[in-house]
């Protein structure tokens, strides 16, 4: 949550939503993920996501769905974990056992999560894959410390934005 106490926002600015929250999120329109009916199986779950339909699509994306039904996805469809990672409810303990998995895709989509906690972002900053450690080095909300480790990533892209995020890192 941020520091005024309204919850995380995104790289441009915009509020949203903190995950397994509900409400509305600034610039998805009024109470978007109350939109959707909660999602009650993983059965459920990847039926949307492989729907053709995009309102099925987009609701896989957005609703909620018990805890249980959560690890259930991500322990026993390792083909889901990408868009389990995309939903915009999936909960901190779910992004938690995410950022572990082998697919460098699914880690990015965790913390390519505007709301993403810092504590994975700090996780995953010795990465083996360059487009994970670019975004632990270019995100709003990586620990100092996680893009200090980064200064001298031997990918230059890398080194360098993490040099650029250091000399423009805020004073307290």
């Amino acid at each position: 949550m941020a520091a005024n106490g309204r919850g995380a926002r995104s790289r441009d600015g915009k509020q949203l939503i903190t995950p397994g929250a509900r409400g509305a999120v600034v610039g998805y329109g009024p109470a978007m993920v109350d939109r959707f009916p909660e999602i009650a199986s993983v059965e459920e779950f990847i039926r949307l996501r492989r729907s053709e339909d995009p309102a099925e699509c987009d609701r896989s994306a957005w609703a909620a769905m018990p805890l249980t039904v959560w690890w259930q996805l991500v322990r026993e469809h390792p083909e889901m974990r990408f868009w389990a990672a995309h939903n915009r409810t999936c909960p901190p303990e779910i992004l938690a056992e995410l950022i572990k998995d082998g697919d460098w895709r699914v880690r990015d989509r965790v913390l390519g999560k505007g709301s993403c906690p810092p504590e994975l972002l700090e996780q995953l900053a010795d990465d083996p894959h360059d487009a994970v450690r670019n975004t632990v080095a270019t995100h709003p909300r990586s620990p100092r410390t996680a893009v200090a480790r980064l200064v001298d990533d031997p990918w230059p892209v890398i080194a360098e934005a993490a040099r650029v995020r250091l000399a423009d890192w805020p004073t307290q």
